[in-house]
């Protein structure tokens, strides 16, 4: 399957810890979008939010953004679109579940979750 540029780059500014890049990149998409899709690409962008607002300072807005986005990709099962879904919400769900740790910059950056992204 072929997919469009900007939501390869999201994944990709998302694995880098690019959060706000990542959202505006797939937000182009996402307006655009009438399908069936649209739940699934804003629960991405969400998760990347959620991220974005956790390693600034705010793990209670972050888990509430991230709430939202779980909701929205539930429904899509445990890969949608070359995502692991159930991946990303089991290390989502562990890294809130852990919010009341203190966490360094290392640990963000190792904890935080990645995009399994499989072409095939």
């Amino acid at each position: 399957m072929e997919y469009p540029d900007r939501y390869l780059l999201f994944i990709e500014y998302f694995n880098t810890g690019k959060f706000m890049s990542a959202q505006t990149t797939l937000d182009e998409i996402w307006v655009k979008d009438e399908s069936t899709n649209k739940d699934f690409l804003g629960g991405l962008i969400q998760c990347a939010v959620s991220l974005y607002h956790l390693t600034n300072g705010n793990p209670n807005g972050a888990k509430k953004i991230y709430e939202k986005a779980r909701s929205m990709i539930d429904p899509y099962g445990d890969k949608k679109d070359g995502v692991d879904l159930q991946k990303l919400k089991t290390d989502m769900d562990q890294l809130y579940e852990n919010l009341n740790e203190e966490f360094s910059d290392l640990d963000y950056l190792q904890r935080v979750p990645k995009i399994i992204f499989d072409e095939i």
